[in-house]
């Protein structure tokens, strides 16, 4: 499979999955589909949960399969239910893939990987935080069966380029700590374990015996560990017999709760700065942005990505913090604040905004930008400045201001005022701010 058309199928199932992954039937259906063929269903059903999962996937056999017998299940889900979205399997794999892969089925029922049972576990923190430990080939049996998933939400920046998202792997640091493991010398430090607070996980430990038991339909994530969990399985290539024991901490933890945590190792080794601002939900606009970011429906939140580099390479129209800034600097924000409404108005006024040039904002977003600035990143200051007015009359204002501004990005406006700025400062701000205040452009 060709890396090109890989990362296409991983952007399409993606958006399917976030436009219709709510549907129970069709994510049963696609479960059905994996147990007819004799395997476990959890990685399709995190799949759902996660769409973001999909792009840890690798170029190893195991993921190329998992990968090509997802999309035919989802299509085969999607006909079923008489959903007109197309998946044409076909066209992203080799022939000799699909050959290969349209009829596969494990010859034996594969063993239910739940309950997992972790002995010799002691409580931290009373239903929160347990601390355990786990041999070089008991961890690399769970990375074989996929049971630890990397979760970008409570990981480090995931690597983006033209070629498309990934884990942020560094391979040499990988075969170091293999090298380290094969010949003595690593010292076991703690891989870290969440299982995430969504209230579908089941865990239930015995005080008496100190056994943490994770029931079926948990997810476990990875939020610290994940090379070494690497080097620990192409270690145990090389020696299956390697002596090793890691030290392991599990929580159950919200994602919020695990990038606090996070933000707490990051002080021995920093998380890109431009993450860490958008995660700090210790500032109210930025529990705004998470409530326009929890509403899976929202245009804005389809086009508002964490990094900059996604914007560059046309996976986004604007930042979370550029959100955030523009809200902090527009809106009055108290304790007295009410954040859940105000991220419920700002989706609704965005929503109304798109719809009123949808192939600028969502049909033709990109191509549209060798002549227009209306989606420019920066432009999205002036639209949360636009948004404070909130009179009954909002919708005709919002079309009145639109009409009135001429969008072209041969407007020398636009360079007097500095919209071009990568991160403009206050002064250029302001003169967004004032240019959706005045009546006329």
């Amino acid at each position: 499979m060709l890396r090109e058309q890989q990362n296409k199928l991983k952007e399409k199932i993606s958006r399917i999955i976030k436009e219709i992954g709510y549907n129970n039937t069709i994510k049963q259906d696609v479960g059905k589909e994996f147990i007819s063929r004799n395997i476990q269903a959890h990685r399709a059903v995190i799949l759902f949960t996660n769409p973001d999962y999909i792009n840890t996937l690798t170029d190893s056999d195991d993921d190329i399969r998992f990968l090509f017998l997802f999309s035919a299940a989802l299509k085969k889900a999607l006909q079923q239910n008489k959903i007109d979205i197309e998946i044409n399997v076909e066209n992203y794999f080799t022939p000799l893939e699909y050959q290969q892969w349209i009829g596969y089925e494990v010859e034996n029922k594969e063993e239910d990987i739940y309950p997992i049972v972790f002995k010799n576990t002691q409580e931290i923190v009373p239903g929160k935080i347990w601390q355990t430990i786990l041999t070089a080939q008991k961890l690399n049996s769970f990375s074989t069966s996929n049971i630890i998933l990397y979760n970008f939400k409570t990981q480090r920046s995931p690597r983006i380029t033209v070629s498309g998202i990934s884990i942020d792997y560094d391979k040499q640091k990988t075969i170091e700590i293999k090298n380290n493991l094969l010949n003595g010398e690593q010292f076991p430090d703690h891989i870290k374990l969440n299982i995430p607070n969504d209230f579908q996980e089941k865990i239930y430990y015995n005080h008496k015996i100190q056994e943490l038991t994770i029931g079926k339909g948990s997810i476990i994530n990875i939020f610290d560990g994940y090379h070494r969990k690497v080097a620990n399985s192409l270690a145990i290539e090389e020696n299956p017999n390697l002596d090793f024991t890691w030290p392991v901490i599990i929580t159950n933890l919200t994602e919020n709760a695990a990038k606090d945590y996070m933000v707490q190792i990051d002080k021995q080794k920093p998380i890109k700065k431009e993450q860490i601002k958008s995660w700090d939900l210790g500032k109210k606009e930025n529990l705004v942005v998470s409530v326009i970011a929890d509403d899976k429906i929202s245009k804005l939140n389809k086009v508002m990505k964490e990094q900059y580099s996604e914007i560059r390479l046309n996976k986004g129209l604007v930042t979370k913090n550029i959100i955030a800034e523009a809200i902090s600097e527009n809106y009055k924000l108290t304790d007295t604040t009410d954040i859940r409404g105000l991220g419920k108005w700002i989706v609704e006024f965005t929503d109304y905004l798109f719809s009123l040039y949808p192939k600028e904002f969502i049909s033709e977003s990109y191509s549209i930008q060798k002549d227009s600035v209306i989606n420019n990143k920066n432009m999205f200051y002036g639209y949360i400045a636009l948004s404070t007015y909130q009179e009954s009359d909002w919708k005709q204002r919002t079309k009145n201001k639109m009409e009135l501004i001429n969008f072209s990005i041969n407007n020398p406006i636009w360079k007097e005022i500095g919209l071009f700025t990568h991160k403009p400062n206050k002064s250029v701000r302001n003169k967004i701010y004032k240019l959706f205040e005045e009546e006329v452009i």
